[in-house]
Order: structure tokens, then C-alpha cells, then sequence
């Protein structure tokens, strides 16, 4: 099939429509994802870079190419608007699923648990938690910073590989282990040696003193938990009563 300069033009033009659509969508998308879903350091290392990937490609590229191929002005202009029906019916479902798929991994509380804190997605809590809010009432923090301990004694340890293996709950989503707000400090400094020894192996303290440095304080004065995302790993930075900070 040939085309006319003409033709050619147009369809340019309707992609670029397409596109700027599009973008102006995936703008609005990536601003949920970044700031709320996946606030930092979890954009990075837990799972949002993948998710703004995942709606990119479907958003700014799957759509507008298919206008590209597809759209010829000269076809009936029946045929034109079931065309982009068709390509419209396309994107949505595709973008759906990818913005449906990133919101239900989006890490809904972190859990410290010696020697290393790991992220929550809702799903593991199955029918255990009656609603995501309860996990605010351990932290303020967005996502929730909860601790959690594992007791030693026969009784609390048998209870915790029944409901592993009845109900498949991880340790990690089982909330008699959490601790109350008021102990996420006192955990933290217990932890200190073992970080200071995961600090050394991972090589991190020129980034622990940068990050000092940068924000005007002093090791003495902060504590540290390392964190082991889905995509990667940092350290959250506390002050001494169990207030969140930052990371590096």
C-alpha cells in the first residue's frame, strides 16, 4: 500500500494526538505512583520504577503505534471511528491491568524484623486484616514503619507456623508478632550492632557519612535499619526516638 505525502501527514498528526493524550495520562499516573503508592526510597528499590515501566510501555508506546499502523484517513469514516474504538478498547484494558498490577504491589506497611526490614503488599494479609488502615495505627509514616517481633517460647512459635501453614500467613503478615508504636525505637537501638556489622560488609559507610553530612548531624545522633527491597537495597536512617528520617 502507498501513501500520499497527505495522507502521511495526517497520520502523523492523529499519533501525535494520540501521544499527547497519552503522555498527559501517564503524567498524571506516574505522579500516583511516585508520590503515593511508591514514596521513595520504595520507588527505587520496591517495585515502582517497574510499575512506571509496565505503564509507559503501554501508555506512550502500545497505543500511539497502533494508531500509527492502523489509522488511514482515507478509509469510511465508519471504519475510522471503529478503528480507534478497537485501538481504544486495546490501550485501556492493557493500561488497566498494568495500573491494577502495580497498585496491588505497592508496599502497604514495612516491617522491621532483625537483621533486615522487608516491604508488605495487602495480599499477604488475606482475610487477617479487616482494613489497611489498622496498619496506620503502628506508625504515621506512609507507608506504616512497623516492628516486629518472633518470641522464643514453644507456645508463640507453634502458633505462628499454624497460621503459616493454615491460612498462609508469612511471619512478616502476622500481626500478633508487630510491636506497639511506643517500642519501634527501643527495637531499633537492640539492633544496632547488627547493622553496624551489615554497614561494614556492605561497604556503606562513605554513603553513611555523606548522608550524615548532607543533613547537618552525627552517627551518635541517628540509628539505622537496613532495608531489602524487591529491586534493591538501602538503609533507613531513625533519630533516637524512632522517628523516620531518611535513607541512603
Amino acid at each position: 500500500m502507498t501513501f500520499d505525502r497527505q495522507q502521511i501527514k495526517i497520520k502523523l498528526k492523529a499519533t501525535a494526538i494520540h501521544f499527547l493524550i497519552s503522555l498527559a495520562v501517564f503524567l498524571v499516573l506516574a505522579g500516583l505512583v511516585y508520590f503515593v503508592w511508591y514514596p521513595q526510597p520504595y520507588f527505587s528499590v520496591d517495585g515502582g520504577w517497574q510499575g512506571i515501566r509496565i505503564i509507559a510501555a503501554v501508555d506512550l508506546v502500545l497505543g500511539p503505534m497502533m494508531t500509527l499502523v492502523i489509522f488511514n484517513i482515507k478509509k469510511p469514516r465508519k471504519e475510522i471511528i471503529t478503528d480507534l474504538t478497537i485501538i481504544a478498547v486495546i490501550q485501556l484494558s492493557a493500561l488497566s491491568y498494568g495500573v491494577i498490577v502495580t497498585y496491588n504491589q505497592r508496599p502497604v506497611a514495612v516491617i522491621l524484623n532483625d537483621p533486615l526490614a522487608l516491604s508488605t503488599v495487602a495480599e499477604i494479609y488475606g482475610d487477617s486484616l479487616k482494613s489497611l488502615d489498622d496498619l496506620q495505627n503502628y506508625s504515621d509514616e506512609k507507608p506504616p514503619i512497623i516492628a516486629m517481633e518472633i518470641p522464643l517460647n514453644r507456645q508463640a512459635l507453634d502458633e505462628v507456623m499454624r497460621l503459616e501453614k493454615d491460612q498462609g500467613l508469612m511471619e512478616h503478615a502476622q500481626q500478633q508478632l508487630y510491636l506497639p508504636r511506643q517500642q519501634l525505637a527501643g527495637f531499633i537501638e537492640k539492633s544496632q550492632a547488627t547493622m553496624t556489622a551489615i554497614l561494614g560488609q556492605r561497604h556503606g559507610q562513605k554513603d553513611f557519612d555523606n548522608w550524615l553530612v548532607e543533613n547537618k548531624t552525627t552517627a551518635e545522633q541517628v540509628l539505622l535499619f537496613a532495608f531489602n527491597g524487591r529491586y534493591g537495597f538501602v538503609w533507613l536512617v531513625f533519630d533516637q526516638d524512632g522517628q523516620y528520617l531518611g535513607y541512603f
